[in-house]
């Protein structure tokens, strides 16, 4: 499991929740690592970061998967001569089976969540934060 961010902080909780391995994509060249690897079986893409999809999408081996989960802005495109295949597939929400995996998973103790509980008057703070990607994990509003 290859944890890929921008930010050090995050990539550090990554480790923490198990990645095997790190790489920050603002300071490393992540295509050419995950080639040296053989690249990457599966990439599961959850940025909204156009950047994050091209790196994805070069850094998949052949016979490989890339999921598209995040919801970029702009429209993906992807170069149609690559000389490989690969499995392009996307998820805007899960169906009931997935919803019970996941929960499964829960209960069997396999998930592990960051969660911070705010004030609901620290709303615009958080959406401050949000803005500059400095929340890891969920914070949730209280009443």
């Amino acid at each position: 499991m290859i944890a890929i961010d921008i930010s050090d902080e995050k990539l550090e909780f990554a480790k923490q929740l198990g990645a095997d391995m790190t790489m920050n994509a603002a300071k490393e060249e992540i295509v050419k690592q995950l080639r040296k690897l053989g690249g990457a079986h599966v990439a599961v893409v959850t940025s909204a970061a156009k950047a994050a999809y091209d790196q994805a999408f070069s850094g998949v081996r052949s016979g490989g998967t890339l999921m598209v989960v995040g919801m970029p802005a702009e429209d993906l495109s992807f170069p149609a001569i690559m000389m490989r295949e690969m499995n392009i597939m996307s998820t805007a929400t899960g169906t009931r089976e997935d919803m019970r995996e996941v929960l499964d998973l829960a209960a069997a103790g396999r998930v592990k969540c960051k969660v911070e509980t705010r004030p609901l008057e620290a709303v615009n703070e958080v959406f401050d934060e949000m803005r500059r990607a400095k929340i890891t994990g969920r914070i949730v509003l209280t009443m």
